[in-house]
């Protein structure tokens, strides 16, 4: 004796699809209509794009921008830039020379001030005493033996100039002032640090001129390079959010349901519409329990029955059982497919009600 295994269950395409968007957004337009057949790859919907289009533009800009610094450090310094630093590097050399200069002055000032004066220094200096005191006397005795010659005023102003290389020979004979020597001292000191800042001004004038002859470093034209990759990648997730704003059709079917309307905000994931393939139809149980399903095999002969028919009965043949149960008024049921036979779908229509027998064994 054959059992019969008996479920409801419900007209369905012999393929489907609840179409959704990828990323939210107003429905700018709305391109079919329920009951259309469409054809593969035919836009049915689209997302206003206006801020896509905005990102987009941003995203193309980075990615030139990128590129451009890629390109600058693939290429190095310009000649223009070695010439400015050459130029750098020898006023930086030129200040260190008169630096040096300068100090060697203070220095030797400083020594002189130290050693005090030669014996040289000290012959030369009575020399001049004696010259002065030899015009002195020379225009005095001018002045006194005859009418006319010198003046008091050369007289007087021999007087000065010996009092004068008096003065000074006296003062070589003391040696330098405390005080002299002080301030000579914070010359050779304030002169040292200038040379010193003029070095390290060289090293960095001729620091910089390497590098800038050097070019970029290899871990330089790399980051270049990966910033180039981001921004390829994100110029290519702007494309694809622009794509994704246009709902097109996975294959060729039928209109089933439109879920929303223009102005609407569509969500990601959310069917906005449903697509049928009812070239054939097929039938899906409602209601089997996992008892029932236990009894059911891949290929078994089933009855279909549709009341909406008249009670016409349709032939068919299990072609898939959920692996998985689902949850229906707290029963677990299996959903079972069963394909009706070519050719004898009239009258049939998706979402019509049916009762199934399937014949076990």
């Amino acid at each position: 004796m054959t059992n019969v295994v008996a479920a409801k269950a419900v007209v369905v395409p012999y393929k489907e699809a609840k179409l959704s968007f990828q990323a939210a957004g107003r429905v700018l337009k709305v391109l079919v209509a329920e009951g259309q057949a469409v054809t593969a790859g035919q836009e049915l919907a689209r997302l206003e794009t206006r801020d896509l289009e905005q990102a987009g533009r941003r995203a193309e800009a980075g990615l030139k921008a990128a590129q451009a610094q890629l390109a600058k450090a693939q290429a190095g310094a310009r000649p223009e830039e070695v010439a400015l630093a050459e130029a750098a590097v020898a006023i930086a050399q030129g200040n260190l020379a008169a630096a040096q200069a300068t100090l060697s002055t203070v220095q030797a000032n400083l020594n002189k001030l130290l050693t005090g004066p030669t014996e040289r220094d000290l012959q030369i200096a009575a020399k001049q005493v004696e010259l002065a005191k030899n015009e002195l006397w020379g225009l005095q005795k001018q002045r006194d033996v005859s009418t006319g010659g010198a003046s008091e005023g050369q007289v007087a102003a021999a007087e000065s100039r010996v009092a004068i290389a008096q003065l000074q020979l006296e003062q070589l004979k003391a040696g330098a002032r405390a005080e002299d020597i002080a301030m000579a001292r914070a010359q050779v000191a304030q002169a040292q640090a200038g040379v010193q800042t003029a070095e390290a001004q060289v090293r960095q004038a001729q620091a910089q001129l390497d590098l800038v002859k050097a070019g970029s470093r290899a871990e330089d034209i790399a980051a270049a390079e990966a910033a180039v990759a981001q921004a390829e990648a994100a110029l290519a997730e702007a494309k694809n959010a622009l794509e994704d704003a246009v709902l097109k059709a996975p294959f060729d079917g039928t209109i089933g349901a439109i879920l929303i309307n223009e102005g609407e905000r569509a969500s990601p994931q959310v069917p906005v519409i449903a697509l049928g393939d009812l070239t054939r139809l097929r039938v899906q149980t409602e209601d089997l329990g996992e008892v029932d399903v236990s009894q059911v095999s891949l290929d078994q002969e089933a009855t279909i029955t549709v009341d909406a028919l008249a009670g016409k009965k349709f032939q068919g043949k299990v072609v898939r059982i959920a692996p998985v149960a689902s949850e229906r008024r707290g029963d677990k049921v299996y959903t079972v497919t069963v394909d009706l036979a070519p050719g004898s779908e009239t009258g049939l229509r998706w979402g019509m009600s049916a009762f199934v027998q399937i014949k076990a064994r």
